[in-house]
């Protein structure tokens, strides 16, 4: 199948003689009670034994890769991608989301993206334990699954974004992607974003609180009171900002202002349905998952980076992921967004030490304000800004795609929003979210690992919300003609 296909065999052909494991070069550090490994990785499987996994995509995963715009029936993606024939499609955006697996942090961003990228996003369930090793092979799966089934074999352009701890799998990712030439036969890796990446987790805030929360033993009965306890007054307060998100979202209530990226009513009513829904989003974390996340994730991920950082120090490479992160460092251009008051990780200071050891071409941009949850909130403009570190992008604008004015700056009156597109006195009505103006309800039957997922007999075109909308639209149509 295609050039595609023929790339595939090449590389199975170059590692199906290579051994489950590299040699191990681990070291116990007890002063700091970590495993401080000098990282060996995990051999690759042949891709001809990851293509054939791709085919079974019925099989039940807690790994999902969406289409974030699509399943929230945001018109302007739904109608691009009933778009049956394309020559010149998106490049794809693929966002990894923080250690809670979620995708709300970036959510308001979304739209914009949708200008010039195809927006995909991986999300992971709570209750999920996966091995870092198992997601970066399951975001490698996805990208050949793209390639063989989204993009009928044809090569594709990709801008990888990682958040918090997402931005160290993207970082591995990134550099297995750059491991050997004969990946640009299906993906070629543009760029690399990286907002507040926990490659500083061993230096952070978080850290010295999160452990020992995870790891506390209480009696069983009454263990998840402490617990919840410890989330709620130590945890959680790391993830906000000085007040910044609070004052912005009372600005927003009082229809002063909005973010520079919500500028169209699609997008307002998209912003809308998803804070409407936004408790049916949130899930609770275990106490063991957080254990096994803080540990198998964030300990383990900063191991495999420290240890690239010592191969990009040294210039001594022992496999291909070594060789990928060296060329990493050098060609891929990167982009590194960090919150000013970040509490839960030093972002700051990592933005310096990755801009100064590691990424030779990067450009650094420091949100005003923002912390680590907030940075890619209301006062962000970051399409507007890959725009100005990317400007490749700017090729791929459709005209059908709603864009709305994105230029405004954000202004301190507003708490670093932009006064509303419209200037009305009154914000878009929750009555009209759902409405099919707003709404465009996405169901894909071929494409069954993207198949649309009901969110229940509330939401949707043919739920309560819909009927509401649909009658309030026609009553304000028939009222002003």
């Amino acid at each position: 199948m295609m050039l595609c296909r023929q790339a595939m065999l090449l590389i199975a052909a170059t590692t199906a003689i290579s051994e489950a494991f590299t040699s191990s070069r681990c070291t116990n550090n007890a002063a700091e009670n970590i495993r401080t490994c000098h990282y060996s990785t995990r051999t690759k499987q042949s891709w001809s034994e990851l293509i054939n996994e791709t085919t079974d995509i019925d099989s039940p995963s807690r790994i999902e890769f969406i289409s974030p715009l699509l399943q929230d029936g945001y018109p302007p993606a739904v109608k691009d991608y009933e778009r049956v024939s394309s020559s010149d499609p998106k490049p794809i955006l693929l966002y990894l989301p923080g250690f809670d697996g979620t995708i709300l942090a970036p959510f308001l961003q979304f739209p914009a993206l949708g200008e010039e990228f195809d927006v995909k996003a991986m999300q992971v369930s709570m209750d999920d334990r996966s091995t870092f090793e198992d997601l970066k092979d399951a975001v490698i799966n996805f990208l050949v699954q793209e390639c063989i089934y989204g993009r009928m074999g044809e090569t594709y352009e990709l801008y990888l974004m990682g958040e918090s701890f997402g931005g160290i799998l993207a970082t591995e990712v990134a550099a297995a992607l750059q491991s050997n030439t004969q990946y640009s036969n299906f993906v070629r890796l543009q760029g690399l974003i990286l907002v507040n990446p926990a490659t500083s987790y061993l230096r952070s805030e978080l850290y010295r609180l999160g452990p020992p929360i995870a790891s506390a033993r209480w009696l069983r009965p009454i263990e998840i009171i402490p617990y919840i306890f410890g989330l709620t007054t130590k945890l959680v307060p790391l993830f906000l900002d000085e007040g910044l998100a609070i004052q912005q979202l009372f600005t927003i209530l009082s229809s002063k202002g909005l973010p520079a990226v919500v500028n169209t009513p699609q997008r307002e009513a998209y912003m809308g349905r998803v804070a409407v829904t936004l408790a049916s989003r949130l899930n609770f974390m275990p106490k063991d998952t957080l254990k096994w996340r803080l540990t198998e994730w964030l300990e383990w991920g900063n191991a495999v980076f420290e240890d690239r950082l010592e191969v990009l120090q040294s210039g001594i490479t022992e496999g291909e992921d070594d060789l990928g992160m060296l060329r990493l460092s050098r060609e891929v251009k990167t982009l590194i967004v960090v919150g000013e008051f970040d509490k839960t990780l030093p972002s700051l200071d990592e933005a310096n030490r990755l801009s100064a050891e590691v990424f030779r071409n990067n450009v650094v941009h420091v949100v005003t304000g923002a912390g680590h949850a907030s940075t890619c909130g209301g006062t962000l403009n970051l399409m507007q800004l890959l725009r100005q570190v990317y400007p490749e992008v700017n090729r791929y604008r459709r005209n059908n795609y709603d864009v709305g004015t994105t230029e405004w700056k954000p202004r301190a009156d507003l708490r670093g929003l932009v006064p509303r597109y419209d200037y009305a006195k009154i914000g878009l009505s929750p009555l009209l979210y759902w409405s099919s103006d707003y709404y465009k309800e996405w169901k894909d039957d071929e494409k069954r690992r993207d198949r649309f997922k009901s969110r229940g007999y509330l939401e949707g075109k043919n739920g309560v919300f819909g009927w509401i909308g649909e009658f309030t639209l026609a009553l304000r149509k028939w009222i002003t003609p």
